[in-house]
């Protein structure tokens, strides 16, 4: 049996900035890691780091499909609890401009504790990601 990890929050901006901040290096740089290294395509490589490097997940890019559907799949690093996992960052455009963001961690090992808090440091990096988008606040969880 595998755990999901699923958040939801509303952004208030377009789709494409929400997008730009999930599947680029600027973006991901302003809000979770400073320690990243991502193509920009299906198909690509995106590696997180974390702590000087010394933690590290390594990123299949499964799917782009602007500015609706990121989803990667974790296949390396050094964080055997990730390996395996996928993530898929869904957004979809409500009729008051928001834009509701469907997170999900899946495939997580049900004895894994790290699953708990990753659980919880998600939450606080939507929100991140939230300000960053909306305010321009570059405040990243992870330096």
């Amino acid at each position: 049996m595998s755990i999901e990890l699923n958040h939801r929050i509303y952004i208030a901006a377009p789709a494409r900035w929400v997008y730009q901040a999930i599947t680029t290096e600027d973006g991901i740089r302003s809000w979770w890691t400073t320690d990243v290294s991502m193509e920009t395509h299906t198909g690509g490589r995106a590696t997180f780091g974390f702590e000087r490097h010394s933690v590290t997940f390594e990123m299949r890019i499964q799917l782009l499909e602007a500015p609706s559907v990121a989803l990667w799949h974790c296949e390396g690093g050094n964080s055997p609890d990730w390996i395996g996992t996928s993530l898929e960052f869904r957004l979809e455009p409500q009729d008051d401009g928001q834009v509701l963001l469907k997170f999900c961690h899946a495939g997580w090992k049900a004895d894994s504790e790290h699953c708990y808090l990753c659980n919880t440091t998600w939450g606080h990096l939507l929100v991140t990601l939230k300000n960053y988008v909306e305010r321009g606040v570059k405040n990243p969880y992870f330096t």
